[in-house]
């Protein structure tokens, strides 16, 4: 009740109803949203440079980043190397197991095109079912429309999804081949989606069993069996050197699975808040017409609710984005394969697939009831400043970036600045520096008594520095735009500055922080 009397006190009794009748407001305006956002796209085939637009929102432009520095670590040193620039140094990169590098790769040079090609690939393929007995034309024509123009193919498209759409892509023949039984396009439709995603196949194949169970075969299981030979491959440097339980168990502190043994734990996982129950509730209510209207349960959705209730409330074993685009292309399966075609299931199907926020919170400078306009986000005037400023560093240094101790609350690990540090930490990747702390570091002390890199007083900055035998030491500030003089009276010389304040603005609507910008100082130790 609190939030909705904030919500009519930011909005008024208008916006409330406004919000009521959100599904018929999104059928005019959302088709508008999408073709001016489509007109920003042109600019990549303007000739500039792919890698440069990583994505359409600031938020996992900077993202990125994280997957840029795996994909340099894994092209240059391979999934049975070792990395001198990731983690505590000399990361054992089979620990990469999880990742597929051709979709990695692609993402890591080109993004938002990747982005764009893989969700209109994955919109594409369902028409396939053109030329199955009793999928009438107007009735898939209809639907696609539909998903066309929803909030969920726009949020997948242009807010969400990363490297994994090169998996999606594949699910709808996935689906199409379980229904027809063409089980041979069901096992090369998976192995293909083994080479974008992971996670995709993961989820697919919990799916497989559940519909093997329901069909009352082994088919659909059995055809699941090529893509996981071809992930079986990714393992093979781990239990070459045997490293397999090690990694499997840092992963699983990672994510959140093993919260007792880990030093950092994620306490907003498990909360089921009003969005969690809105949500709930359009899964719920699509579920229940569509058994009304055909007096059976749909397997495959139901199997993927499951999945996702799981994941968003008990146990994280993947990123958010993953379940409900599994819901999203179970749903869309389950209508275009419905014996009943009512208006009905229609309104239904619209509602669970055109939720009110779909970025979850309204968004800064546009309208809650309106889709943001979006355009490809462009990194490189960012890391062409961050180059300039690790300029004063030597390769082969390290350079320790002073964080507040987050205590136990993996939420708190980075003061909540964690995207802006995938661009320093992919630049200095580049030019062969050892940037500390990163995730990877991170999570290999995620574990009790485990020693930390925290602490941002000077006294605390000194001890670290010497602790990691670090060379120089960036400090942020988000109040004072001068450096504090403490530094230089502590025997620390100013090298360069660089402060996010100048793309503040460029951020919007999304900023990929809460706090205010940080201005940043290099500093090195001259005592």
């Amino acid at each position: 009740m609190k939030k909705l009397g904030k919500f009519i006190e930011l909005y008024g009794y208008r916006g409330l109803l406004l919000a009521i009748f959100h599904p018929i407001t999104f059928l005019v305006t959302n088709p508008i949203r999408l073709i001016q956002t489509l007109r920003n796209c042109r600019i990549l085939a303007s000739g500039r440079r792919w890698r440069d637009y990583p994505h359409f929102l600031a938020r996992p432009a900077l993202n990125s980043l994280f997957y840029w520095t795996r994909a340099l670590n894994l092209y240059r040193y391979g999934r049975t190397g070792k990395s001198p620039y990731l983690g505590l140094g000399e990361y054992d990169l089979s620990r990469t197991f999880h990742y597929s590098l051709p979709s990695l790769y692609l993402y890591w040079n080109a993004g938002a095109v990747l982005l764009l090609a893989g969700i209109s690939g994955w919109w594409m393929t369902h028409f396939m079912w053109l030329g199955v007995p009793g999928i009438k034309m107007n009735w898939l024509s209809l639907i696609m429309f539909l998903v066309l123009i929803s909030n969920s193919l726009y949020v997948n498209a242009f807010g969400k999804q990363n490297y994994n759409i090169a998996g999606w892509i594949f699910v709808p023949l996935i689906f199409y081949g379980w229904y027809t039984q063409h089980w041979i396009l069901v096992a090369l439709a998976a192995l293909a989606a083994s080479f974008g995603s992971m996670t995709v196949v993961f989820l697919l194949t919990c799916l497989s069993l559940v519909y093997s169970f329901y069909q009352g075969s082994l088919f659909p299981v059995l055809s699941m069996v090529p893509a996981g030979i071809k992930l079986f491959t990714h393992f093979w440097p781990l239990l070459l050197h045997g490293r397999m339980r090690q990694a499997l168990s840092g992963v699983a502190r990672a994510i959140g699975v093993a919260p007792k043994k880990a030093k950092y734990v994620r306490t907003e996982m498990v909360t089921f808040d009003i969005e969690q129950a809105y949500k709930l509730l359009l899964y719920a209510q699509f579920m229940c017409i569509y058994f009304l209207a055909t007096n059976r349960i749909p397997v495959i959705f139901f199997t993927s609710f499951i999945i996702w209730l799981v994941n968003a409330n008990f146990k994280r074993f993947a990123d958010e984005q993953s379940p409900l685009m599994l819901l999203f292309s179970a749903g869309t399966f389950t209508m275009i394969t419905s014996d009943v075609q009512s208006v009905t299931l229609l309104v239904s199907f619209w509602l669970f697939i055109t939720p009110l926020f779909p970025f979850n919170k309204p968004l800064e400078g546009t309208h809650f009831l309106l889709l943001p306009v979006l355009k490809p986000f462009d990194v490189r005037p960012i890391l062409t400043d961050l180059f300039e400023f690790l300029a004063p560093v030597p390769a082969k240094s390290r350079v320790l970036m002073a964080f507040d101790d987050p205590g136990n609350r993996y939420e708190s690990v980075l003061d909540g600045y964690r995207r802006l540090l995938e661009t320093v930490h992919y630049v200095a990747t580049v030019n062969n520096i050892h940037f500390m702390p990163d995730w990877w570091g991170i999570f290999e002390l995620n574990y009790e008594g485990a020693p930390d890199f925290w602490g941002r007083s000077v006294e605390e900055v000194q001890q670290n520095v010497k602790e990691w035998n670090a060379e120089y030491i960036i400090v942020y500030q988000t109040e004072n735009e001068e450096l504090d003089a403490k530094w230089e009276r502590s025997g620390f010389i100013v090298l360069s500055r660089f402060s996010w304040k100048k793309y503040d603005r460029g951020f919007l609507p999304i900023k990929p922080y809460n706090k205010r910008p940080p201005h940043w100082w290099l500093l090195k130790s001259i005592s």
